[in-house]
């Protein structure tokens, strides 16, 4: 809580709902104040007055309320920043609103300090700031799920990833050629790849090389 004569270096006006401020109508952190708005008709004479620099959205409203939310927002006071919460399950609304500019988004469990943080680093440094969980989340559906590897085919993709070549892997492993090239092609389909270098690269980005 904060007496609301004092004034912090960036305003918060939370729309919705929030675990984490379940009771009290203000908070302050680090120098945000966060305010609850009773609802929409309030909004813009609160972003007013408070100065708001950023709306938090809570996770239940829907993308009308959103863009209803942060326009009533912008026509009092220009370039409000959107952060929204969301619960983890639904990547796709996180990717919807990254993509139309939201500049955080948090999973609707997240406590004030971590949601303070992740807001000031949007505010301070210029970025846009997701959640790991949909970070992740995001990373597998652009890629897929990582593959099962048995032990041979992960020593063949360390090798591998060091640039050598299928002779230089069998001699490295004790094995022959034709046992190296078995589990290339196993891995060539594991990855959906078309060469070795492709293995190389979406075993990285799955975190498996």
């Amino acid at each position: 809580m904060r007496d609301d004569g004092d004034w912090g270096d960036c305003c918060v006006v939370l729309v919705g709902t929030w675990r984490a401020l379940r009771v009290e109508q203000a908070a302050c952190y680090r120098g945000v104040d966060i305010y609850r708005s009773p609802g929409h008709d309030e909004l813009p004479s609160l972003v007013h007055t408070r100065r708001a620099e950023w709306i938090l959205a809570g996770e239940e409203l829907d993308d009308g309320d959103i863009q209803r939310t942060i326009s009533g927002a912008n026509a009092v006071r220009d370039s409000v920043g959107l952060a929204m919460l969301g619960q983890r399950r639904d990547w796709r609304r996180c990717d919807r609103w990254m993509r139309r500019g939201c500049r955080v988004y948090l999973e609707d469990t997240i406590d004030l300090p971590r949601a303070v943080e992740a807001i000031l680093a949007a505010h301070t440094l210029g970025v846009s700031v997701m959640d790991r969980a949909f970070a992740e989340a995001l990373k597998e559906r652009a890629t897929g799920p990582a593959p099962y590897l048995t032990r041979r085919e992960r020593d063949v993709l360390e090798l591998l990833r060091r640039g050598l070549r299928n002779r230089e892997i069998a001699k490295a492993l004790f094995v022959s050629e034709n046992t190296v090239e078995y589990h290339m092609r196993h891995l060539l389909s594991k990855f959906s790849a078309r060469n070795r270098l492709e293995v190389v690269e979406r075993a990285t980005a799955l975190g498996l090389a």
